[in-house]
C-alpha cells in the first residue's frame, strides 16, 4: 500500500495546492490598467512653443514610449530649424529619456524625456573684395 501522507501538506495527495490569496488577486499586468496607470497624464514642460503635449494628456503605458520619442523628435527639429534661421550652429544635441515604476501595479513606464541642444553663432567669414579692372605690373 502507498505510504501516508502528513495532513495539511497539499499537492502530495494529487489535489492543487491552494492559491496565495495575495496572487490570486493581484490582476494580470499585461490586460488590466490600474487606476494610477489609467490616470498617468504628461505635459510639456519647455518653453518651446507648438509642440505637443502642451496641455496635460492621458497615455496608456503602451503608447506612452512612442509618444514621448515622437515628442522629443519635435524638440530636436525645432532646434535644428532654429539654429538655420538664426544662423547658428548645433554644438551638440542629445535625449535622454526616464523610466519610472507604477506605485500600484508595478508596471515599468516610460515618464518622460529631455532634449538637450547647445547652439553657437556661426563664425563671421569675411570676403575679400575682388578688385577689378586695376593693373598689376609684377615685371617691376
Amino acid at each position: 500500500m502507498g505510504a501516508a501522507v502528513p495532513a495539511g501538506i497539499p499537492g502530495q495527495d494529487g489535489t492543487q495546492a491552494p492559491q496565495n490569496p495575495k496572487a490570486a488577486k493581484k490582476p494580470d499586468t499585461d490586460t488590466y490598467e490600474c487606476e494610477t496607470c489609467k490616470n498617468r497624464k504628461y505635459q510639456d514642460g519647455s518653453n518651446d512653443p507648438g509642440v505637443s503635449f502642451k496641455a496635460p494628456t492621458r497615455l496608456s503605458p503602451e503608447r506612452a514610449a512612442f509618444a514621448i520619442r515622437a515628442h522629443e523628435a519635435e524638440h530636436v527639429a525645432h532646434a535644428k530649424a532654429k539654429a538655420q534661421k538664426e544662423d547658428q550652429d548645433i554644438v551638440s544635441q542629445s535625449v535622454s529619456y526616464r523610466t519610472g515604476v507604477c506605485p500600484e501595479c508595478g508596471r515599468v513606464y516610460m515618464a518622460g524625456g529631455t532634449t538637450r541642444t547647445t547652439f553657437r553663432s556661426a563664425p563671421v567669414v569675411e570676403e575679400q573684395p575682388v578688385e577689378k579692372g586695376r593693373y598689376v605690373d609684377l615685371t617691376a
